[in-house]
């Protein structure tokens, strides 16, 4: 598969509930969660240590943005909004 290809079809998620599919696949919850911007604090808390050690590599980030964006969702402040 070629690149253009390769884009086209989306990206596939490599960890998680979600290994082995393909982001457009995902439900739009879990595809908020991988895209959340850099939280103020004033609206998220974290809750899970493990959200502390790792992050969400940054490809698959924006992967998940444009994927909530082809959605019709929008970046409104810390969340997204349809």
């Amino acid at each position: 598969m070629g690149i253009q290809a390769a884009k086209k079809a989306g990206m596939t998620i490599q960890f998680g509930k979600y290994k082995g599919q393909n982001i457009q696949s995902i439900p739009d919850d879990y595809c908020m969660w991988l895209s959340k911007p850099v939280y103020s604090g004033k609206f998220y808390t974290c809750q899970h240590s493990t959200e502390l050690k790792w992050k969400v590599p940054f490809d698959v980030k924006m992967a998940a943005r444009k994927e909530l964006e082809r959605r019709g969702f929008k970046l409104i402040g810390e969340r997204w909004e349809r």
